[in-house]
């Protein structure tokens, strides 16, 4: 069997699947057809979580099963059903298209994107969205998901100067992270001032993390070079906010034991 590549791991999840309908995904395509219990083995994931990224995977057509001697046999299903699933992404973002530039067009709120890249543009956005949070309501939303490691990798140094200018600008970070964010970030976090950390099943995870407040949404990809996409729009941010709302009713809150 085939042992399925980080990279392709990576690159599955950027074409729509979580992080474990990718490693189950992947784990399909080198067992064949088999129970659940190879899988579960061959990726290490925990037997629920394992049946939910099934669940998905064949309501995305991605994988079939069959009944054998009264026990359910999965198999993946055709690498180039991806392609279907891409396709409907497609379409689902033609139809955004027209309704955005609406809102550009005949809306008080303009729409503005804005791209920024690497190190120097990570902080410019940490900048632009603790600005943005203290001229509203002073906090800061963050859907988290991609690795702790990566924000202390693309923050180096600076981190220090990211607690100061929140606390200087008195903006408080609400934050909803996977349950298997690493602890040392989830008790750093903890024991900053003014934040409040809210926890999700493991499998509530992606490579991006998405910065909100009233008029800003952000997502930072985490990659070779950092990408940070910007969209300066009221009502975008809003919708972004509305989906924040849902997940934090959801999470349990996070309480360090050190």
């Amino acid at each position: 069997m085939t042992k399925i590549s980080s990279t392709l791991l990576s690159q599955l999840q950027v074409v729509g699947l979580s992080a474990n309908e990718a490693v189950v995904y992947g784990a399909l395509l080198g067992l064949g057809l088999t129970t659940t219990g190879p899988i579960i083995k061959k990726t290490g994931l925990h037997g629920q979580l394992v049946y939910q990224a099934l669940e998905s995977l064949l309501a995305r057509n991605l994988t079939s099963f069959i009944f054998k001697r009264g026990r359910k046999h999965f198999q993946a299903s055709a690498p180039s059903g991806l392609l279907d699933s891409v396709r409907k992404m497609e379409n689902v973002a033609q139809a955004l298209i027209p309704r955005l530039k609406e809102l550009q067009k005949t809306g008080s709120d303009r729409l503005q994107v804005k791209i920024l890249y690497g190190h120097e543009g990570f902080i410019d956005n940490l900048q632009d969205v603790v600005e943005s949070a203290a001229r509203y309501d002073h906090v800061m939303r963050v859907i988290g998901g991609a690795a702790a490691k990566d924000f202390y990798r693309v923050i180096g140094d600076w981190y220090p100067n990211y607690v100061e200018l929140l606390t200087r600008k008195k903006v408080s970070k609400w934050q909803i992270s996977p349950e298997n964010t690493a602890t040392e970030f989830k008790d750093n976090f903890a024991r900053e001032k003014n934040t409040i950390l809210k926890i999700m099943p493991p499998d509530f995870s992606s490579l991006t993390q998405t910065r909100i407040t009233p008029e800003l949404a952000t997502i930072e990809i985490y990659d070779a070079e950092t990408v940070i996409i910007q969209i300066w729009n009221k009502a975008i941010a809003t919708s972004y906010r509305t989906h924040f709302e849902y997940l934090w009713k959801q999470g349990k809150k996070y309480v360090s034991k050190h």
